[in-house]
C-alpha cells in the first residue's frame, strides 16, 4: 500500500478534528463554559497530532544520503511515538485531571442543549474519519482487527485508526454521562471524563509499545518469512539457507539478509542469474520487501550481492 492511502486517513482526521474545535470554541464563547473550552483545547491538539503525521510521511520521503545510506523512511515512527506520547499527556492525563477536579468541585451543566448538539455533531464528524481511516487500513490486511493492528507497519494508519476510534468512543461516553448528569446527578460528569481518560490512555500506552518494536527493529511476519524460505529451498542449485534476517523500515517496508549455500559447481555468472531471479520471485511473492541482500557462501567462494 502506498502512502497515499495513509495521507487520505490523516488528512480526513486533521479536518475533521479542525471541524471539532471550531464547534467546540464557537460553543464556548456563546455559553462562557469552561469544560467545553477544555474541550477545545483538547479538539485542537488531536489536530496538532495529525499534522505532526503529515510531517513525519513528509520527512520520511527524503532521499539516502552518505550519513543516511537506507533513507529516511523511519522517521515516520518517531512522529508516531510523539504523537502516542501527546495523547497520553494532553488526551489521557487531562480528562482525568479534569474528572478529578470535577469530584471536587461538582457543578451543574450549563446550556445543555449545546452541549449536547456538539457531542452529537462531533459524533458524526468522528464517525467519517474513522470510517475513512478504517477503510484504508482493511485494505492492507485481512487479519483480525487486534492482531492486523499488531502485525501491520503502517502505524500512521494505525495511530489514525485507533485515536479515532477512541475518540469516538470517548464522545460517546460523555454523550451517556453528560444525559445522566443532567437528569441524574452532576457527579456522573465527573465519572465520564475519567472514563475517558482511561480509554485513552490504554490507547496511548497499546500505541506506545507498538511504535517501539517498530522503532528497535521489528521482523517481518512469520507467514511472509515461511514464504521466503519456501521459495529459497525450491531452488534446486541452493543447498542450504544459513541465515535470513529481516527488519522494518518505515511503513510497510522491510530490509532482508539472507545467507545461503550453492552447488559447488556453478559458475559466476550462473550465480549472478540465480541471486537476480531469486531477488524478482521474492519481491513478487512478497511485496513488503524492499532492500534485499544475499549471502553466497561455498566451499570456495563467499560472496555478497
Amino acid at each position: 500500500m502506498s502512502a497515499h492511502g495513509s495521507n487520505k486517513a490523516i488528512v480526513f482526521a486533521l479536518a475533521g478534528n479542525l471541524l471539532i474545535a471550531v464547534i467546540k470554541y464557537i460553543v464556548a464563547f456563546i455559553t462562557g463554559s469552561a469544560a467545553m473550552l477544555a474541550e477545545s483545547i483538547h479538539s485542537t491538539a488531536d489536530s496538532f497530532n495529525q499534522v505532526l503525521l503529515l510531517l513525519g510521511h513528509k520527512r520520511a520521503k527524503k532521499e539516502a544520503n552518505e550519513t543516511h545510506s537506507f533513507g529516511y523512511s523511519n522517521e515516520v515512527f518517531f512522529w508516531s511515538l510523539m504523537v502516542a506520547v501527546l495523547l497520553f499527556f494532553v488526551g489521557a492525563l487531562f480528562s482525568i485531571y479534569e474528572g478529578v477536579h470535577k469530584i471536587m468541585h461538582p457543578e451543574e451543566l450549563k446550556s445543555v442543549y449545546w452541549i449536547f448538539a456538539v457531542l452529537l455533531s462531533s459524533i458524526v464528524i468522528e464517525a467519517k474519519s474513522f470510517q475513512v481511516a478504517f477503510s484504508e487500513f482493511r485494505k492492507t490486511t485481512k487479519l483480525p482487527f487486534f492482531k492486523a493492528i499488531k502485525e501491520s507497519t503502517q502505524v500512521s494508519l494505525i495511530v489514525v485508526v485507533l485515536e479515532d476510534s477512541a475518540a469516538m468512543a470517548g464522545l460517546v461516553v460523555v454523550l451517556i454521562s453528560s444525559l445522566l448528569a443532567w437528569l441524574v446527578h452532576p457527579m456522573f460528569d465527573a465519572i465520564g471524563s475519567i472514563t475517558v481518560g482511561l480509554l485513552l490512555l490504554a490507547v496511548s500506552i497499546l500505541l506506545i509499545a507498538e511504535v517501539k518494536n517498530l522503532i528497535v527493529g521489528e521482523s517481518m511476519p512469520r507467514k511472509q518469512r515461511l514464504i521466503i524460505q519456501n521459495l529459497i529451498r525450491a531452488n534446486k542449485n541452493i543447498k542450504h539457507i544459513n541465515r535470513m534476517q529481516t527488519m522494518v523500515m518505515g511503513d510497510n517496508s522491510y530490509l532482508v539478509l539472507i545467507s545461503v549455500d550453492i552447488d559447488d559447481n556453478m559458475k559466476g555468472s550462473d550465480i549472478e542469474d540465480l541471486i537476480e531471479q531469486l531477488k524478482l520471485k521474492l519481491r513478487k511473492a512478497v511485496p513488503e520487501i524492499g532492500t534485499t541482500y544475499i549471502e553466497i557462501k561455498d566451499s570456495v567462494r563467499n560472496n555478497k550481492f
